[in-house]
């Protein structure tokens, strides 16, 4: 099952799954069981319609199938990015051909200090401006994009990597937190993509498993500012499901609170440990 109904009518998965074990990619921690979800999410209310992520290539017949089953009626079409790597935007380019996507919101950072995220912010509008007439348009953290009564906005947040934003939608109460919260398989790749309520409770281990995969800076690290920012988006906002660009969605307000406990006790877990010793003598041999 590809194609997964989170709200009725507004919010959809168009998912595939990857076999945890199967593939030698960065993001997945060695020994992790079971199947993967990756997703694309589509928002729509009425003739509106925006993609939140692409999907893997890899999945591309599963993702096209689904999210033409969520286009009936909608002339307004467009997508977002929580983040510029493969598993989030791979697939811009046969969205846009395939769904006629006519424009990208996507976020720039403008402060001199994070002269990177400019500098990939202009490489990302050379490259989806390649692809005429879609038109890239940048925006702001904090600043709304509307999908008819629906409302997005990018949240920077301290858990992340480069170039990374949450998207909060503020009528279904729905956060899209790009790699962070993806830490829910299933055993197989036919179960439901939502965890239900009376799953077993989440562990702060196997979060901290998926996070040292890819979030390895957080191994020896001062947590106080992450902790502290996890804290006041969930004060802000109410979140009644994550929906994460990998790993199964969490719904519900109590599953919600859950999760975001728990990964801030792997976020300490992982701040606790020491940071492994450099060997200095075979760095300096692999940079020379």
């Amino acid at each position: 099952m590809s194609l997964h109904a989170i709200i009725p009518g507004t919010l959809f998965a168009a998912t595939g799954w990857l076999r945890a074990d199967a593939y030698a990619v960065s993001w997945i921690p060695p020994g992790l069981l079971g199947y993967l979800p990756v997703s694309a999410y589509a928002l729509r209310d009425g003739a509106e319609w925006m993609v939140i992520d692409t999907g893997l290539p890899l999945h591309w017949p599963e993702i096209e199938a689904a999210l033409a089953q969520t286009i009936a009626g909608t002339t307004r079409r467009r997508m977002m990015n929580t983040r510029r790597e493969q598993d989030c935007m791979a697939n811009i380019g046969a969205l846009v051909r395939r769904f006629g996507i006519a424009e990208v919101p996507y976020v720039g950072v403008l402060n001199p200090v994070e002269m990177t995220d400019v500098l990939e912010n202009d490489e990302a509008e050379a490259r989806i401006e390649s692809m005429a007439p879609v038109r890239a348009l940048r925006i702001e953290v904090g600043q709304v994009v509307e999908v008819g009564r629906l409302r997005i906005e990018p949240l920077r947040v301290q858990l992340r990597l480069l170039a990374t934003n949450w998207f909060y939608e503020h009528t279904t109460r729905t956060l899209f937190s790009s790699e962070s919260f993806g830490f829910l398989t299933r055993a197989t790749p036919d179960a439901p993509l939502v965890r239900a309520p009376d799953e077993a409770p989440i562990a702060a281990a196997d979060i901290a498993r998926m996070l040292s995969a890819k979030f390895d800076w957080l191994v020896g690290i001062d947590p106080a500012p992450i902790l502290a920012d996890l804290d006041a988006i969930f004060a802000a906002r109410r979140v009644d499901r994550l929906c994460p660009c990998y790993g199964c969605v969490i719904e519900g307000a109590a599953a919600v609170a859950e999760a975001v406990a728990r990964m801030k006790d792997a976020v300490a877990m992982l701040a606790a440990r020491r940071k492994p010793a450099i060997d200095l003598p075979a760095f300096a041999k692999e940079t020379a």
